[in-house]
């Protein structure tokens, strides 16, 4: 039997997929995913019937038997112990009900473990009380700043429209490790000649995607994009049917051409050479004379000038003549949600006050009145937040902790009520992507196990047993609201049968070159700044104490911390983390192999394990992404707290660390 599902992971894919189910007569007892098999749809445009390796294990991490099952509660003795759902509910209502008078003393956070229309249930519910919540990002908000500040609206050409490039430039996006399916397009790309430009500081696994690598300092994008536009300008090759669709052109061309191209090449570690491919591409030399699209990896904006980096790649693309025409374009990404109505748990209320996410735990500390109220759904934030024993101190001083999740985070250790939520396969929703146009509908092709409730019953279950009850909708109209959308044209009935469907958006953006803002220009950045801001470094210690820049990269086997294959669960591998430097990292001299090896950041140190890796920028470490606290393995334990220029998002990549014995 098969069973059309979707995969609402924090991933840009929305995969549709396929959920092949065992003959009820098959004996399953020594599979791990009980007889359960999942694939890519190969009917969605796409999925193409290709899932990631972390989609293929959603079915043995579902029955995995460290899942929570039953509710949690913290006894008196300490410790969490199972309990019924209407002792965890109503446990949770009467906090609830002593604080409600004063809604800025409980905090809800929300993050992206699941998404979708149904997931804006605790939303809903918060807002109705007027509670606190977060602002800011963890991820993209900078990049989404910076286009905003670009265009007027994040937005870019179809995903379908990649297949027209006659080149490409990659600013950083790992084709293997976090865009699968972008990847299969790039490939796809190259076998029909189409050449491919990787630039980033290297430990991706680009390789087999790339025709041509610059490899830059790490944040250094903001000075090489700089460094070919102030080319374009120095030529006059730019046109004035483009020159005048954008605001600030004479402002701008002055600053670029006041400025020394040999200057911008040293900020960046690139060369004239590698100067000269860039342009290449850019201006149709590299391909057959077509336009040039260009990736923009979620790497960028995690620096504290990213959202700059991000407008002056977006500015190249634009001046080059590639922004507005099939082929060209610069790929960022788009809202998950922007296709479909997902307004309901807004409407219902505002916060009496939030929290910047890149300085939670500071800000926490420095609460008046204090947080007394945390709920935390869809999140890992003691994990997955910079200066993470800071912020898990910070939890554990908060007088009531709820956590909805499966497993016992890093977050869920620390808190009074854990409340057991649905997975993938288990939970039905309807979601967009971060990335294309498609529409999915997740059908829940698998049971819950236990007594594992789906997060909108959960947040309905407290909010009716509040002394004041707050009415819910019902799901199946929240779900046929989502679709009350100027961009769609699907019932649910039709949406359910078929697993997906795609929005009526253009296939180019800006196409005209008119852009979102009230002028309808684009909008250029009005400073190039030069300077290499990072985190501070103790009192005393010189900058030199701390050579290294450390990346911490995604991990094929996790989505942030929330994600881990069978076998390879956080608690299963004992042995120090494996950080990659160069081979000429000038770190390896005084390091001895033979004796332990730590990486130590002004904020903490653990131990690791050193390889080599070619092609790694020389002053950089590169750490896999997903590691918990509990097993001493988060890289966010020696990552400061520090806000992006744009966006409130959070500069997890200007960290300087170093390696010793």
């Amino acid at each position: 039997m098969q069973r059309l599902s979707a995969c609402s992971l924090d991933c840009h894919g929305a995969c549709s997929l396929v959920v092949h189910l065992p003959d009820e007569e098959t004996s399953l007892h020594d599979d791990p995913a009980g007889g359960v098999r999942v694939s890519g749809n190969p009917d969605h445009p796409f999925t193409r019937g290709v899932v990631c390796v972390k989609g293929r294990g959603l079915a043995a991490r579902r029955l995995s038997p460290d899942r929570i099952t039953t509710p949690l509660v913290r006894g008196r003795d300490g410790a969490l112990h199972p309990a019924t759902w209407d002792e965890a509910l109503a446990l949770c209502a009467a906090r609830l009900d002593a604080l409600r008078d004063t809604p800025e003393s409980i905090l809800h956070l929300r993050g992206f473990g699941y998404r979708g229309a149904l997931a804006e249930a605790s939303n809903y519910l918060f807002n109705s009380l007027g509670a606190a919540s977060k602002r800011g990002s963890l991820c993209d908000g900078a990049g989404d700043a910076a286009c905003e500040a670009d265009f007027g609206a994040p937005d870019h050409n179809d995903s379908d429209d990649l297949a027209n490039a006659a080149a490409i430039v990659n600013w950083g996006k790992d084709l293997a490790r976090s865009s699968l399916h972008l990847g299969l397009m790039v490939r796809d790309a190259r076998k029909r000649g189409v050449p491919v430009l990787t630039i980033s500081p290297g430990g991706d696994d680009n390789d087999a995607f790339t025709d041509a690598r610059i490899r830059i300092r790490p944040g250094g994008d903001r000075f090489l994009a700089a460094a070919a536009i102030r080319r374009l300008l120095a030529d006059d090759a730019v046109p004035q049917a483009i020159s005048e669709r954008t605001r600030g052109f004479a402002e701008f061309r002055a600053m670029l051409l006041a400025m020394n191209e040999s200057e911008l090449l040293a900020a960046c570690d690139a060369t004239p050479a590698d100067l000269d491919t860039l342009c290449r591409w850019m201006r149709g030399q590299a391909g057959n004379g077509g336009p040039t699209a260009s990736l923009l990896g979620w790497g960028l904006q995690r620096y504290l000038r990213g959202g700059e980096s991000v407008r002056f790649i977006n500015a190249l693309v634009m001046l080059s003549g590639n922004m507005g025409v099939s082929g060209g374009g610069a790929y960022y990404g788009i809202s998950s949600g922007r296709s479909l109505d997902l307004s309901w748990g807004k409407k219902s209320g505002k916060p009496a006050r939030t929290f910047l996410l890149s300085h939670l735990a500071q800000e926490l500390a420095a609460a008046d009145p204090p947080v007394r109220f945390l709920w935390v759904d869809a999140f890992n934030p003691v994990n997955q937040s910079p200066d993470a024993p800071a912020l898990a101190r910070a939890v554990e001083a908060i007088d009531f902790t709820v956590v909805v999740e499966a497993f016992l985070t890093d977050t869920a250790r620390r808190a009074d009520v854990v409340l057991p939520c649905a997975l993938v396969l288990e939970r039905e929703e309807i979601f967009g992507s971060a990335y294309h146009n498609y529409i999915a509908y997740a059908a829940p092709a698998c049971p819950m196990p236990g007594e594992v409730r789906h997060d909108f019953d959960i947040a309905r279950g407290v909010a009716e047993r509040l002394a004041r009850p707050i009415p819910f909708p019902d799901r199946e109209d929240v779900l046929r609201q989502a679709l009350r959308s100027p961009w769609l044209e699907v019932s649910l009935e039709e949406l359910k049968a078929t697993g997906w469907t795609k929005a009526r958006r253009a296939a180019v953006a800006w196409e005209g070159l008119r852009f979102a803002h009230a002028d309808g220009l684009y909008h250029l950045p009005e400073a190039l700044h030069m300077d290499w801001a990072a985190a501070t470094t103790p009192h005393g210690a010189s900058p030199d104490d701390y050579p290294l820049h450390l990346l911490t990269l995604l991990a094929p086997d996790y989505v942030n911390s929330q994600v881990g294959l069978p076998g390879r669960q956080p608690g299963d591998n004992t042995e120090p983390v494996t950080v990659q430097v160069a081979p000429e990292c000038p770190a390896l001299a005084t390091l001895d192999m033979d004796r332990p090896v730590f990486i130590v950041s002004p904020h903490g140190h653990m131990p690791v394990q050193v390889q080599t890796r070619p092609g790694i920028h020389p002053r950089t470490v590169i750490m896999p992404r997903g590691g918990w606290l509990a097993h001493g393995r988060s890289p966010n334990a020696l990552i400061a707290p520090l806000a992006t220029d744009m966006g409130d998002s959070t500069a997890y990549y200007d960290q300087q660390v170093r390696l010793e014995n």
